[in-house]
């Protein structure tokens, strides 16, 4: 794509704003459609004019139609809608950006997201949908996919979507924590196995359980059954939190959050609080304490946004090898800037 882009802009350097406009407004329309130019322009961040221009410039090659509702896809843009995402991302920087994570980091597969989601709850929508995308790509039939619960995971779970029913069978990553029953990990591996056509089984059990009360729940057929997939998963997909979040999420006793102020925690994923190094200070009773160590085959995908989750994120890919990390633009750019003081270059 790089090596398109230079060819493109020899021969046409005049077109390279209005092409990479045109494609960064499409990509953009699909993950809010319906939608009005006014609000669009205001997502987008760019005056009301050029969203005009490029909506008039779309619906003229007949990718997108236009009514009270708001602008939409026509059927035509989804054949062109793949190569126009990573124009436009390839265009604004994004791809560059990804090549550094990747690299810092050491993860394989980096997506990042245009936005801050921390300013904008419409840019955590959209690191869900490319989760999903990534998700139903490394997914395959006979998989265990194990899912982690939160807002983001939430967000993964209503962008997925299969044309055909997958054979996978969908189990949540830890138990109940918290009250919001949308954001549970068992709703969202319901919702994901939904959407895809496979099976899913729940998790009846809190997610902090001492060694002694687990025992005797395992007892109970339908508990042991989803722990014993559970410790077999080939897929795992979870969120990060940050350190003082979750700890105060999980209710931790004084002495703990004490721990973890003395150790520098930064963040937290399966019970487990990490430093910035990525080494374990603290281990919280949880069912699913160890998850991703259990087979070498295993791979782990990281979704997380925002810019206050920046140590986090990079503390969890110290802490576990993972195969992708999907994240928004703020996070990548304070990453490259914690990591490699290179802020300005991105």
């Amino acid at each position: 794509m790089q090596e398109d882009l230079k060819v493109l802009s020899r021969i046409a350097p005049d077109l390279m704003s209005d092409i990479g406009r045109r494609a960064q407004v499409l990509s953009s329309i699909e993950s809010m459609q319906p939608v009005g130019r006014r609000a669009l322009a205001a997502r987008l961040n760019l005056p009301e004019r050029e969203v005009r221009a490029a909506a008039a410039a779309l619906k003229e090659q007949g990718l997108i139609s236009m009514d009270a509702a708001g602008m939409q896809l026509t059927p035509q843009a989804f054949e062109v809608l793949p190569g126009a995402r990573d124009l436009s991302r390839a265009m604004f920087g994004l791809t560059k950006l990804e090549h550094a994570l990747s690299r810092l980091l050491n993860v394989p597969h980096v997506v990042v997201v245009a936005g801050n989601a921390d300013a904008d709850a419409q840019v955590l929508r959209d690191v869900g949908r490319a989760a999903a995308h990534r998700v139903h790509k490394l997914m395959q039939s006979g998989m265990t996919l194990a899912v982690a619960g939160g807002k983001t995971m939430s967000e993964m779970a209503h962008g997925m979507q299969s044309t055909t029913p997958m054979n996978v069978m969908v189990v949540p990553a830890r138990g109940g924590m918290g009250s919001n029953v949308e954001t549970q990990a068992n709703t969202v591996a319901a919702e994901i196995a939904r959407r895809v056509g496979g099976h899913h089984r729940v998790m009846h059990l809190p997610d902090s359980l001492d060694a002694s009360a687990l025992q005797e729940m395992m007892k109970l057929a339908e508990v042991r059954e989803t722990l014993e997939l559970l410790q077999r998963t080939d897929l795992v997909v979870h969120g990060i939190g940050r350190a003082d979040v979750m700890a105060q999420r999980r209710h931790l006793t004084v002495e703990n959050m004490d721990l973890l102020k003395k150790k520098r925690a930064v963040g937290e994923a399966f019970g487990d609080f990490f430093d910035f190094e990525g080494r374990t200070v603290l281990q919280a009773n949880t069912v699913s304490v160890g998850l991703g160590k259990h087979h070498k085959d295993s791979l782990m995908v990281a979704v997380a946004a925002g810019d206050k989750k920046a140590e986090a994120i990079i503390a969890s890919t110290r802490h576990e090898k993972h195969d992708s990390l999907i994240t928004d633009e703020a996070a990548a750019r304070k990453i490259v800037a914690l990591l490699s003081g290179l802020d300005a270059a991105y």
